[in-house]
Parts: structure tokens; C-alpha cells; sequence
């Protein structure tokens, strides 16, 4: 009878039925009370229904009783991600590393902690000459993030001389050699990669390395296009007005620089390109309200603003104050022999 009764479930479960389902496994239980693989089943249904709550009750029952459960475990870990809950994520997740020694489970740790940007974590695993291509690849995309360019371009290339079709290694690869100042280089590799007009992050590489080649047009499609992906995105926004300030586009700039401000309004470095704009616009007053954080190009340009508009002396001193921070400066050394030349006269 019991044979009847899974068999009847487990058909349920296949055709979405899964309120139906849950019923019948519960009529299996009472045959099987002690059945970890009957709780995993009802977990599972109820998670497939979006009940979150009711899935985790029945995992709780299922790993009291076998804490091991490979299924279970990996349920488990999925409801964290949803939830966003990522360190109770990675922690499950190696649990399940610990007891599959799966590759495919040491992967998922590595992509978890790369989303959390643990680089450090993952860029510190060794490679060898047996180890999985995507082992390989995250942890060449950690070193990439940590900055250890050269070795994350070797890792790269190991992976592709694999999967010499691989998109994601040429795409990283295509980032490495931006990074390391090879613009050209980064858009070759782009240029053979056909677009994914649904990736709102690489829609947005594709723009800069266009900005960066003068492209500035184009640029702006890739932009856009990835703002209608994720319009609360203000890196897209910034990018879009520092493009319209480079085609001296300045009113379009500023709006779009105020767009990316009121996302992100206490991103210093939004405030600063747009207190550029107002300077190159000659209007001091509304750049030097943006001028309100304390670092050292922001420093720079209200020093410079004091000394365009005649207070020399004021100018003189924060000069000196910027060259005690950054002594060989060639920017401060000029200003500062055309401040010694004006008290001069």
C-alpha cells in the first residue's frame, strides 16, 4: 500500500500539485513515521510553494535526525539565499562541502564568498594543474578583485587554453587588461563577444572601455541600456553624465549627475565631478556647495576656486596644507609659485 501511496505522491510533485503532495506523504508517514526522506519530501514542497516557514519546521525534523543530509542541507542553503541571508548561506555551505567533497559544493563556497567580497578568502586557495576550470576561474575572479592582476590573467588563460569558448573567462579577462591599462587590448575581446543586452553590469563595462576609446555615443547606448535594467543603479547614471561632460553636453551632464546623487547622496566622489562641472562653468558659488567632504582632490579644486576668485592668501595656505599631504604634487607646486608671484605684487 505504501508503494501505491509514494508513488501517488511523487506524481503529484512532478505536476506542481504540491499541497496535494504534502497530503499524501503525510499518509506515507504513517507508515514510515521515522522516514528522514518523507520530512526531506514535505520540506521540499512546502519550499516549492513558497512557504518558508513550513519548508524550514521539516528541515529542522530531518537534519535533528540526520544532520548530514545532503538534500536537506542543500534546501537549506537555498532558503538562506533567498532570504539573503548569506553567512548562514556559507556556513551551510560548507557543511555540505564538508560531507559530498564535491567540487561542484567547494564552487558554490567560492561564488558565495565572492558575492559577499570575501576575495581575500578565496584568492588565498591553490591552484594546481588538476584542479576544476570553474575552481579555477573563481578564484582567478577573487585575485582579480583583490588586485593581484597578473596572477588572476594567468589563471584566466589556464581556463580558456580548457574552454577556449568560455564567455565569462574572456569577459573577466577582457576587465584584467583594462585594469592593467591595455584599453585596446580589453575592447578586442570585447569586440568577439556578442552583447547580453540582459547583463546591466557588463552592459556597463562595455560603456566604459567605449568612453575610454572616445566612443563616447556608444558608450551612452551601454549605459542606457543598463539603466533600464536596473534603474536604481547610480554608477550608471554617474557614468552616463561624466560621458555628457565629456562630449561638453554640460546641462545633460548635470542632470544626470544629479540623478545619480539622489540615489547615492553621500557619495563624495558624485559631489566632487559635479562641483568640476560647476568650476569648469566658472560658477564658484554652486561648486563649492559640493565641495563638502574631506579628501584631497575636493580639497585641491576649493583651494584652486579660493585663488581663482582672488582670496590669495586663504588659497596659500590650504596649498600648503595639501603639499604637507602630498609633497610632490605637481598641481599644488604650480599653484603654489602662482600664489608666491601674486602676494609678490
Amino acid at each position: 500500500m505504501i508503494k501505491n501511496i509514494l508513488q501517488e505522491s511523487f506524481i503529484l510533485k512532478e505536476r506542481g500539485f504540491y499541497k496535494h503532495a504534502i497530503e499524501s506523504f503525510y499518509k506515507a508517514l504513517e507508515f514510515e513515521p521515522n522516514s528522514v526522506e518523507l520530512l526531506y519530501e514535505i520540506a521540499e514542497c512546502y519550499l516549492l510553494m513558497g512557504d518558508e516557514e513550513h519548508s524550514l519546521n521539516y528541515i529542522e525534523l530531518v537534519l535533528d535526525k540526520e544532520p548530514a543530509h545532503l538534500l536537506t542541507l542543500k534546501l537549506l542553503r537555498n532558503i538562506f539565499i533567498n532570504k539573503k541571508a548569506w553567512q548562514e548561506a556559507v556556513k551551510t555551505s560548507y557543511n555540505i562541502y564538508s560531507v559530498s567533497q564535491d567540487v561542484k559544493d567547494l564552487v558554490e563556497i567560492f561564488s558565495l564568498l565572492n558575492k559577499l567580497k570575501n576575495y581575500a578568502e578565496v584568492a588565498a586557495y591553490e591552484v594546481d594543474e588538476y584542479s576544476e576550470a570553474e575552481i579555477i576561474y573563481q578564484v582567478a575572479y577573487a585575485k582579480f578583485f583583490n588586485n593581484e592582476l597578473n596572477a588572476a590573467q594567468e589563471l584566466v588563460n589556464k581556463v580558456l587554453s580548457k574552454n577556449p569558448n568560455s564567455k565569462k573567462c574572456k569577459i573577466l579577462s577582457s576587465k584584467i587588461l583594462f585594469k592593467l591599462g591595455d584599453i585596446q587590448g580589453s575592447a578586442d575581446i570585447l569586440e568577439n563577444i556578442e552583447v547580453d543586452f540582459t547583463d546591466a553590469d557588463l552592459l556597463n563595462f562595455y560603456g566604459i572601455v567605449e568612453q575610454y576609446l572616445g566612443n563616447y555615443k556608444k558608450a551612452l547606448e551601454y549605459f542606457k541600456s543598463a539603466i533600464k535594467l536596473e534603474s536604481r543603479n547610480d554608477e550608471y547614471y554617474y557614468n552616463c553624465a561624466s560621458t555628457y561632460f565629456k562630449m561638453n553636453e554640460i546641462d545633460i551632464a548635470k542632470k544626470f549627475y544629479n540623478l545619480a546623487i539622489s540615489i547615492s547622496p553621500k557619495n563624495p566622489n558624485y559631489h566632487f565631478a559635479l562641483a568640476n562641472l560647476y568650476y569648469s562653468q566658472h560658477n564658484y558659488k554652486r561648486a563649492m556647495e559640493e565641495l563638502q567632504y574631506d579628501f584631497f582632490e575636493a580639497n585641491l579644486l576649493k583651494a584652486i576656486i579660493l585663488f581663482d576668485t582672488g582670496y590669495v592668501a586663504l588659497a596659500k595656505t590650504e596649498f600648503l596644507k595639501l603639499l604637507e599631504e602630498s609633497p610632490n604634487d605637481d598641481i599644488v607646486l604650480d599653484y603654489l609659485r602662482k600664489t608666491e608671484d601674486k602676494l609678490k605684487i
